[in-house]
């Protein structure tokens, strides 16, 4: 059986269980108690992807909202940072461990994707990966029996990236519950009030919820995301899926957290949902 150890605890986060669920519920309380009322169903989230102390108080927006939902799946799409390869790499089965316990790999489909056309199985793109890591013990704590669908994306280009995210709806069975997770920074070591003004783009541009209009946006170099292949992806998966509108619900940067205003890193929590009455 595959086991995919930890290999950023202690380091982007707490190793130790207690001090680890601590700290995400209280990223989670204070997201509770600002959070804005979003009325429909909600397909997925954005959620950063740094240590802990930097965009931990953004991701427990995101996941907030996922905590009140009933999710047996999560498929969490997060981009490659050390492994170079076009397209999607996907766990097909086994466990995703973290100091809070093993998480069940949803093998129903992830072994059915990992047989598509640009899909396989590369383990070293997941060994080291903290972006998708950072993610999971989130999940353990909001959704505690759910399973996931660990997605390592290796492209940025948009045709390849749509063909990613309409695979993956294609494999979502209706006796489940899914929900999407994407992962992603923004801009990186620019100067405070420059951070904002480039993030804002970003911003703009997701709530526009359209992908394509994303992908010429990072293109253009006019705004920065190192997860521009799982947001391409995402929202279209997403948008696959039912949801109609995106919303930013938390924005902030490492100037804000816990870093210097000198070379920030720009975080984001988002939301895409439909409305009730759709």
């Amino acid at each position: 059986m595959y086991i995919r150890q930890p290999a950023v605890a202690g380091s982007f986060y707490p190793g130790d269980p207690d001090k680890l669920k601590s700290m995400i519920n209280g990223f989670l309380k204070d997201a509770e108690a600002d959070k804005p009322e979003i009325r429909g169903n909600i397909y997925g989230i954005i959620s950063p992807h740094a240590g802990y102390v930097y965009s931990g108080p953004v991701a427990g927006y995101g996941f907030s909202y996922l905590s009140h939902l009933n999710i047996d799946t999560y498929i969490i799409l997060a981009p490659s940072h050390r492994a170079r390869f076009k397209g999607a790499s996907v766990i097909p089965r086994g466990i995703y461990s973290t100091p809070l316990g093993n998480m069940d790999i949803d093998s129903d489909m992830g072994e059915e994707l990992v047989k598509l056309e640009g899909f396989g199985f590369i383990p070293e793109a997941h060994e080291l990966e903290h972006s998708l890591e950072v993610q999971v013990p989130f999940v353990q704590v909001v959704s505690e029996g759910s399973k996931i669908v660990p997605v390592i994306i290796g492209t940025t280009d948009l045709n390849l990236c749509r063909h990613i995210g309409e695979s993956i709806a294609s494999a979502i069975r209706k006796d489940k519950n899914y929900a999407v997770i994407i992962s992603t920074d923004l801009s990186h070591y620019h100067s405070y009030n420059s951070a904002i003004e480039l993030d804002n783009k970003i911003i703009k541009s997701i709530e526009s919820f359209d992908e394509n209009k994303l992908s010429i946006l990072l293109q253009s170099g006019k705004a920065e995301a190192c997860g521009e292949g799982p947001l391409i992806s995402g929202m279209y998966l997403c948008r696959s899926m039912g949801a109609k509108k995106a919303v930013v619900v938390k924005y902030a940067n490492s100037g804000d957290t816990a870093g210097s205003k000198d070379r920030v890193v720009g975080y984001l929590s988002a939301v895409f949902y439909s409305n009730e009455k759709e």
